[in-house]
């Protein structure tokens, strides 16, 4: 399940029926530290994920950006790679969407 959710192009639409995205800024790159608290409750609630530690990523979105799937997997060793891909793919968005924008 979690390689089918990880490559599917459509990997927004995989959340379980009922299971509405955190209200948070479409772009992680403008995540307050409580904005990236809500984000990880919010993956660890729809992929039942063990408690993922908050003290662990006392941080921004900006800050996020610059970990690599090794820092988030030292952080949370059990879902990490699920964390960091799904962050990319917010970011991979949020960013095609600001070209768009600009063009």
């Amino acid at each position: 399940m979690q390689t089918e959710l990880l490559t599917s192009p459509n990997y927004t639409h995989w959340y379980p029926a009922g299971d509405m995205e955190p209200n948070i800024p479409e772009d992680p790159r403008y995540w307050t530290r409580n904005d990236v608290a809500t984000w990880l409750h919010h993956m660890g609630t729809i992929h039942q994920l063990p408690a993922i530690p908050t003290d662990r990523f006392i941080m921004n979105g900006k800050a996020l950006c610059l970990m690599t799937v090794t820092m988030f997997l030292d952080r949370v060793p059990l879902g990490g790679k699920l964390l960091y891909k799904d962050f990319q793919l917010r970011l991979a968005r949020a960013m095609y969407n600001a070209e768009l924008y600009q063009s």
